[in-house]
């Protein structure tokens, strides 16, 4: 009986101390720590038919472990534009500079171009975009997001045309009049014209954090276009990459609240 007894009791001391020491023993700590703001700090890479004209994207997660809102900008990059909605306005009097008998014009769009510099490539780098949408974690680094940019640049834009007109001729030997049609290559210049677009994305990317405190992260992440309407130079596929850093702690409140209540029955 004494032997049974020892038994229980070691059995029983056993699963206490490993109960205390299960109680006792730290907690693992997370492996993303608690941040109020990422700031990512990026290079824009090729992929496919991406070229350089978005080059310097920032992007600003609030929120904590890779969890958030994304708030981010970026230059852009716009080619010439083939069609440019544009009504002229001063080719009439264009033609009638030089012949004042002009009538009946007809105006035929041919295209239009930025009038500003370009570079190498022949894409205006000279344009910004604001990105916002949601960030979620799914393992450790890894997550994923759903954005939207919208590209805005504003210069002033050359529209090229084919005017046609009609203009009378008196001969000087009978009095006669013939008419006779012409046409000439005309340009008007649109000296502020605001160019929108938008785009929507979904990115997939991975942090590698640095150091002890892991305020500090290395980012890679892959964006694809699923809707693009931004008249961008960028690609449907982009690649990302360069250096987070983690910012701040979020704000915790706390309250004592009544932990035991007494209650006692009132006599009538």
């Amino acid at each position: 009986m004494k032997i049974i007894f020892t038994i229980h009791l070691l059995v029983f001391t056993s699963f206490t101390v490993l109960a205390q020491n299960n109680s006792d023993a730290p907690k693992k700590k997370s492996s993303l720590p608690e941040s109020l703001l990422n700031l990512d700090i990026n290079s824009n890479f090729k992929v496919g038919v991406t070229d350089d004209g978005i080059n310097f994207p920032i992007k600003a997660v609030i929120g904590s472990k890779n969890n958030g809102i994304i708030i981010g900008f970026q230059n852009c990059g716009f080619k010439p534009l083939a069609v440019l909605e544009y009504t002229p306005k001063g080719l009439e009097n264009q033609v009638l500079q030089y012949n004042p008998d002009a009538y009946n014009f007809q105006t035929k769009y041919l295209n239009s171009h930025l009038n500003i510099p370009l570079n190498n490539n022949g894409v205006v780098k000279k344009g910004m975009a604001l990105r916002l949408g949601y960030q979620k974690s799914i393992f450790k680094g890894l997550y994923a997001n759903l954005s939207a940019d919208f590209c805005r640049i504003q210069t002033s834009v050359s529209h090229e045309y084919l005017v046609s007109y009609n203009y009378d001729y008196v001969s000087s030997w009978d009095g006669t009049v013939y008419t006779y049609s012409s046409s000439v290559y005309l340009s008007e210049l649109e000296t502020k014209r605001t160019i929108l677009g938008w785009r929507l994305n979904t990115g997939l990317g991975y942090t590698i954090s640095l150091g002890e405190a892991k305020k500090f992260y290395l980012n890679t992440e892959m964006i694809y276009s699923v809707i693009d309407k931004s008249k961008s130079t960028q690609g449907k596929m982009s690649l990302m990459g360069g250096i987070g850093f983690r910012l701040g702690t979020p704000a915790k409140t706390s309250y004592d609240g009544i932990k035991d209540v007494n209650t006692v029955p009132v006599k009538r």
